[in-house]
């Protein structure tokens, strides 16, 4: 018999457009345009050249073998550079190579959470923090936003009792691409409650359009060593199904994630680890094309977008997605198998959390071609709704 704790689990919601749209195509041969992923969609996306040689020559020379738990050490001291570049001073001791930045997230959870403690989160949000939550019989509280950008810091405030452990914000947004804009009222809230863990997911921290710029909680003083920061090379660098991330934590946090990582996957994959190690090393031009072709696909996306009569979005400020309002009564379940019956595939906004229901949620790094008539489908068959 299962462990009670296990009786809520379930396949991830996001992705459950994804596993209806493969049924489809295997059952009927038919074409999806895939809006659905979470990932670069189209081949021309790839990772750094040097990343990829990197991996190759690593297993040429055999390291396949074990490495010290928390990650080889020149890439944790180009991490700790990088983390320092972005305005949070730090060591390389401050940081724990993970695989993904999901298991980043399980283990801060797994780390912070007792039995009725609580933990705030964004709504809509992550789905897996949700997930390890009810796994670990947290107490779930969301908050709440003035406007897409905006924190409400009252609601915040309002929230956090004895019991709060931890406050979960993601910028850039997921699902809906913004960025939380108010981070001096956030940080101000959070310094009078000194119980409370920060966890920041920050995994397209890179993935930022001008004008706008991201900046993290760990940035300001008096929260630096009360923040967890996740990140990953998966967004940055198109090294999704590679499966390598980082958390950046206090030393006497960090040596808590080494333990709870050598007890569960031992290490990440050792050649993996060189090739994000190259990635870091990739002239700046990589980064810069990747964000302009980005940039132009978004503004495809939205271009065709906004010729609609009848749906509603913010354009993306960050991340790779466009988060669509729906008319007024459309349920976005019955909006997504519909679309899917005419060949696009989107994900249902309420998968997200109860804030999104009422939208959806697409990716815009399909090829062109692709992204145009995806894009075509949605708003003529929802115009005509």
């Amino acid at each position: 018999m299962m462990s009670d704790r296990l009786a809520h689990f379930e396949m991830p919601p996001q992705w459950s457009t994804m596993r209806e749209a493969a049924r489809l195509e295997q059952k009927s041969q038919r074409r999806i345009i895939h809006m659905e992923k979470g990932d670069y969609v189209s081949a021309e996306f790839k990772p750094p050249r040097e990343a990829m040689e990197a991996m190759m020559q690593s297993l040429k020379l055999g390291y396949v073998r074990y490495s010290p738990g928390p990650g080889i050490y020149p890439l944790r001291e180009a991490l700790a550079e990088e983390m320092t570049r972005r305005g949070r001073p730090t060591t390389a001791e401050e940081i724990i190579i993970v695989p993904g930045a999901k298991f980043g997230i399980a283990a801060t959870f797994l780390l912070f959470l007792d039995d009725g403690d609580e933990v705030i989160m964004p709504d809509p949000g992550y789905p897996p923090d949700e997930f390890w939550a009810r796994y670990l019989r947290a107490r779930i509280k969301h908050m709440t936003f003035r406007n897409p950008r905006q924190v409400d810091v009252e609601h915040l405030a309002n929230l956090i009792t004895p019991r709060t452990r931890l406050v979960v914000i993601n910028s850039p947004q997921r699902p809906n691409g913004q960025i939380v804009e108010n981070t001096d009222e956030v940080a101000q809230v959070l310094a009078r409650f000194p119980q409370v863990t920060i966890v920041s997911d920050e995994i397209f921290s890179h993935i930022v359009y001008p004008p706008y710029r991201h900046r993290s909680l760990a940035t300001y003083p008096e929260l630096k060593d009360r923040t967890v920061i996740i990140d990953t090379f998966s967004k940055s660098f198109v090294m999704t199904g590679l499966r390598i991330g980082w958390v950046t934590a206090p030393v006497h946090l960090a040596q808590r994630y080494d333990i709870l990582l050598q007890n569960s996957c031992t290490n990440v994959c050792t050649i993996i680890q060189e090739a994000a190690l190259a990635a870091l090393q990739a002239p700046p031009a990589y980064r810069e094309e990747l964000l302009a072709c980005l940039q132009r696909k978004r503004d495809l996306a939205w271009a065709i977008l906004t010729r609609s009569r009848k749906l509603i979005a913010d354009n993306a400020q960050g991340s790779f997605y466009l988060f669509i309002k729906l008319p007024e009564g459309l349920s976005d379940q019955e909006t997504v198998r519909k679309l899917l019956q005419h060949g696009v595939a989107v994900v249902p906004g309420s998968a997200f959390g109860p804030a999104g229901a009422g939208h959806i949620r697409i990716t815009f790094t399909l090829d062109d071609a692709s992204l145009r008539e995806g894009m075509q489908r949605i708003v003529r068959l929802l115009d005509e709704t």
